[in-house]
C-alpha cells in the first residue's frame, strides 16, 4: 500500500489534530506506506537543526543514526552524526506517552554508543530537538571529534549540542546534585562546565587558577522567549578534563592596589588570580567582606570560613570580575596578616555621593576624591519602613529618605542589616529621624550622557549596616503619622456614620412614638367622652326613675295604705285583707330595689369624697341586710386618683361585690386598694371566701351576663390589667392594676382636631 508523502504532511499539519495524536498518525502512516515515505523522512541531524520553530512544531518524522555524546540521570541525552549534534528528550516523550520503554532501557547506554532513533521534531525551548518513539542500539563507535571552541559560535549559542573542546582558567566551583560545576574564563568570556560526577574531580580546590582543557557538549542557557542568556559545557567522561597548566605558586600571584583592579593597562593581567591587601571594614562570614586601603575600598567574595573582624589586616587572592559593574574580587582565598584600626566613617549624604559620581561621568573624569563604594559613611535620614526577609535569613531592610539636603530632592535609599536578630531595629517607628552609619554599596546602571556615548553611572545606593548600633534615633515621629491620621479620620467617619444612623433611627422612633401618642390621645379622648356621656346618662336616668317610676311606686304605696285604713275602719273586727298585705310588701320591695338602683346610678361621682371614703360608702350600702361582711382596706396616697379612674374602679368594685354576694355566698369579702412602687400605677384587689368557680366555665355574654365583660372593657379603656383567680370551694380573687392618668372632662370637651389633642 502506497501513500503519497504529501498526504502524510497534510495529515500531520492539520490544526485540529493534537500533537501526540499527530505523532501516532505519522508512525501509523509510515508503517503502512513502507518505503514510499523514506524520501520525506529527515535522516540527517543537520537537516533537523535547519527547521524553523514553526516547521519543527509540525512533528516532522525523523529517523537518525548517531553516537551518544552525553547523557544524564533523567534519561535525556545528546547524539551526534557526521553532520551535527542534537538533544533527544525522552522525558517529554514519556509525558506524551510516545516512548514506553522503562528506565532500564538506558542502563546500557554510555557515551560512544551508536543508536538509531525514530521520532518526531519539536521546537524545544531554544533549538530543535527530537522526541523519540523508538531507540535501537547498534554498537560501539568512536566519539565524534571535538571541535576547538570558536568564541563567536560558542558564546552566542550556535554550537548548541555540538561536541567541542574548550580551554580556560578555573576561577571557581560549586556542587550541583551528584556533580560539580566549574566556573571558567576563556579569556575573554566566562562560562561554566557541568561535570556529571564529582568523582571525576576529587579535589576541585586544587584546580583553582589552573588552565585546563575540557571536551564536552555545548549547551545554552535561555529565557522563556527562547533567547540565549549564557553557555555551558556538559561532560560526563573524566578523561575529557585535562590540566594544561597548574595554578601558579602563591608567591607568584601578582600584587595589585585596591584601586588598580581593572584600570587601563597596555598589557592586561589576564584571567588569573591577583592579590590585594587592606583593612577589614565589614565582614559577612562565608559570603563577602570589604577591604579598605587609604581612599580605595573593594568587595571581596569568598566561601572561606575564616573569622574576620573590623580592623583585621587581610591578604586576599582572587579573580577580578565586574558583574556589579564595579571591580570585585571573587572566589578569594584569605589570610589574616595582623590587626589595625578600622577607618572612621565620613559624614556625607547619599545624594552628595551620587552627585559627585554623576559629575565625574559628565566630565569624563574619575570621581574625586573617590566613588565611595565600600566606604564607611554617616548620614541623617527619615525612616519610611522596616521589612524583615520572609525566608528567615535575618535580613532587615530599612527604607529611608534623605533629610537635611533640600537641594538634592527626596532621595530614597535602603539600609541592609544582615543576620539581624529581632531587637531595636524592629521597634523603629516610621517617621523617626535617624543617624545611619554604614558601608556604601553603589547600584550601577547604564546611562547615556552624550549622543552615541554611553558611560556607567550609579543610579542609587544601599548602605550595609554593621549592626543595630549603626542606627541612632535622633527623634521619635509625631503621633500624627499618616497611619494615625488615617485611623482618626476613619474613626471620625465611622462616628459620623453612626450619628447619621442614630439620627435616622431617632427620627423614625419619634415618628413612631408620635403616632402612638396620637392614638393614645384619641383613645383617652374617646374614653373621656364615653365616661362623661355615661355619667350624664346615668344621672339623667336616675333623675327620671326618681321623678317618675319611684314617685309612682311611692304614690301607689300610699294608696294601698289608704285602702288598708278604709278597710280596717269598715270592719274593725277584722284585719286587713291578706292580698293587700301581699301587695304592700311587693310595692315596698319594688320601692327598695328601685331606690337602690337610683342610688347606684348616681353613686359614681365622688362628690368631694376621696376614693377610700367612696369605697366605704359603697361597701356599707351593698352590705346592708347581707350576711357577708365587707372589709375595705386602703394604703398609700390615694388623694390624687383622677375622678375618671376612681369612677371606673368603683364600678369594678361594685360589680365584683355584687357577683360575690349573689353567686358566691361568702362570709367575708375584702377590698384592698393601694399605690404601687411605681407611683403612677394603682392596684385593686377584691377577694372573697365564697364557693368559687372554674375559670372559663362561668356564665358570660352568651347567657346574658355582662359583669366580667364590662370589667375587661373598662380596664382596656384605662390601659390596665385584670386577673381572676378562682377554684371551686376556694373563693375568688380579682386583681386589677391601672395607670393614674387624668381622663378629665376638659379632654372630652375638646374637638378631635384641636392642637391639644394632636400634640
Amino acid at each position: 500500500m502506497l501513500i503519497h508523502p504529501k498526504a502524510v504532511s497534510k495529515a500531520l499539519g492539520a490544526p485540529s489534530v493534537r500533537k501526540p495524536i499527530r505523532i501516532l498518525i505519522a508512525f501509523l502512516l509510515m508503517g503502512l506506506s513502507g518505503d514510499a515515505t523514506a524520501d520525506e523522512m529527515l535522516t540527517r541531524i543537520a537537516d533537523v537543526r535547519q527547521l524553523s520553530r514553526e516547521q519543527a512544531a509540525q512533528a516532522q518524522t525523523i529517523r537518525v543514526r548517531g553516537v551518544v555524546t552525553w547523557r544524564n540521570a533523567r534519561d535525556n541525552l545528546t547524539i551526534q552524526d557526521d553532520s551535527a549534534g542534537i538533544w533527544v528528550d525522552f522525558v517529554e516523550a514519556r509525558k506524551r506517552k510516545l516512548f514506553q520503554s522503562g528506565k532500564n532501557a538506558f542502563d546500557h547506554l554510555r557515551e560512544g554508543t551508536e543508536v538509531e532513533i525514530t521520532g518526531v521534531s519539536d521546537p524545544g525551548g531554544y533549538a530543535p530537538q527530537i522526541i523519540p518513539a523508538t531507540l535501537r542500539v547498534i554498537g560501539r563507535k568512536p566519539m565524534p571529534k571535538a571541535l576547538l571552541m570558536e568564541p563567536s559560535r560558542f558564546f552566542n549559542g550556535s554550537a548548541d549540542c555540538q561536541r567541542v573542546e574548550v580551554r580556560g582558567v578555573v576561577q571557581g566551583y560549586y556542587p550541583v546534585g551528584d556533580g560539580i560545576t566549574l566556573l571558567l574564563d576563556a579569556n575573554p568570556g566566562r562560562f561554566t562546565a557541568q561535570l556529571s560526577s564529582a568523582a571525576s574531580v576529587p579535589d576541585p580546590a586544587k584546580l583553582l587558577d589552573s588552565e585546563i582543557s575540557l571536551k564536552g557538549v555545548a549547551a545554552t542557557h535561555f529565557n522563556t522567549r527562547g533567547e540565549s542568556t549564557g553557555v555551558r559545557v556538559l561532560s560526563s567522561v573524566a578523561e575529557d578534563l585535562v590540566v594544561e597548566k597548574p595554578p601558579p605558586p602563591s608567591d607568584e600571584v601578582p600584587w595589585v592596589a585596591l584601586d588598580r583592579l581593572l584600570p587601563f593597562r597596555t598589557e592586561p593581567l589576564g584571567p588569573h588570580r591577583v592579590k590585594v591587601e587592606g583593612t577589614v571594614i565589614y565582614s559577612l562570614g562565608g559570603r563577602f567582606f570589604y577591604l579598605q586601603e587609604g581612599d580605595s575600598a573593594v568587595r571581596v567574595e569568598t566561601t572561606s570560613s575564616i573569622e574576620l573582624r573590623p580592623g583585621d589586616r587581610v591578604e586576599a587572592a582572587g579573580f577580578v570580575e565586574i558583574s556589579r559593574l564595579i571591580g570585585t574580587l571573587c572566589d578569594a582565598s584569605v589570610r589574616k596578616t595582623g590587626t589595625g584600626v578600622p577607618p572612621e566613617p565620613v559624614s556625607i549624604s547619599p545624594g552628595e555621593i551620587l552627585e559627585l559620581n554623576k559629575v565625574a561621568v559628565e566630565t569624563a573624569q574619575v570621581a574625586l576624591p573617590h566613588d565611595y563604594d565600600g566606604h564607611l559613611i554617616r548620614c541623617r535620614a527619615r525612616l519610611l519602613a522596616v521589612r524583615s526577609e520572609p525566608r528567615g535569613n535575618g535580613l532587615r531592610t530599612l527604607t529611608l529618605e534623605q533629610t537635611g539636603k533640600e537641594d538634592q530632592g527626596d532621595l530614597i535609599f535602603r539600609a541592609l542589616l544582615y543576620n539581624g536578630k529581632a531587637g531595636p531595629v524592629d521597634l523603629l517607628l516610621p517617621g523617626s529621624e535617624l543617624e545611619i552609619t554604614g558601608l556604601v554599596q553603589l547600584d550601577y546602571a547604564t546611562k547615556d550622557v552624550l549622543p552615541r556615548i554611553s558611560r556607567t553611572v550609579p543610579e542609587n545606593l544601599n548602605l550595609i549596616l554593621r549592626g543595630p548600633s549603626d542606627v541612632v534615633v535622633l527623634s521619635e515621629p509625631s503621633w500624627w503619622t499618616a497611619g494615625h491620621l488615617t485611623a482618626v479620620l476613619a474613626a471620625m467617619l465611622l462616628a459620623l456614620g453612626g450619628a447619621l444612623v442614630w439620627s435616622l433611627q431617632l427620627k423614625r422612633q419619634v415618628r413612631r412614638k408620635t403616632l402612638q401618642l396620637a392614638r393614645e390621645m384619641h383613645a383617652r379622648r374617646d374614653a373621656a367622652i364615653e365616661f362623661q356621656a355615661t355619667l350624664r346618662e346615668r344621672t339623667r336616668l336616675a333623675a327620671n326613675l326618681h321623678d317618675t317610676l319611684l314617685q309612682t311606686m311611692s304614690g301607689l304605696g300610699f294608696q294601698i295604705e289608704a285602702c288598708e285604713s278604709e278597710v280596717v275602719g269598715a270592719s274593725a273586727g277584722d284585719g286587713p285583707p291578706s292580698h293587700l298585705k301581699v301587695a304592700k310588701r311587693m310595692v315596698n320591695h319594688a320601692v327598695d330595689e328601685l331606690r337602690n338602683s337610683v342610688w347606684a346610678l348616681r353613686s359614681l361621682p365622688l362628690n368631694g369624697m376621696e376614693l377610700p371614703e367612696a369605697l366605704d360608702a359603697l361597701a356599707d350600702r351593698l352590705g346592708a341586710g347581707q350576711s357577708a361582711r365587707i372589709e375595705v382596706h386602703s394604703e398609700g396616697d390615694l388623694s390624687r386618683v383622677p375622678d375618671f379612674v376612681a369612677g371606673n374602679l368603683l364600678l369594678i368594685v361594685q360589680e365584683s361585690l355584687h357577683n360575690a354576694i349573689r353567686h358566691g355566698k361568702p362570709k367575708v369579702v375584702g377590698v384592698d386598694i393601694r399605690t404601687l412602687d411605681d407611683p403612677e400605677r394603682i392596684s385593686l384587689t377584691v377577694r372573697d371566701d365564697g364557693s368559687g368557680f372554674v375559670p372559663g366555665e362561668q356564665v358570660g355574654v352568651v347567657q346574658g351576663h355582662f359583669g366580667l365583660q364590662g370589667m375587661r372593657e373598662r380596664l382596656e379603656r384605662l390601659e390596665g390589667t385584670l386577673a381572676i383567680t378562682s377554684a371551686p370551694g376556694q373563693g375568688t380573687t380579682i386583681h386589677v392594676e391601672a395607670p393614674l392618668r387624668a381622663y378629665d372632662g376638659e379632654m372630652a370637651e375638646r374637638p378631635i382636631d384641636s392642637p391639644e389633642n394632636q400634640r
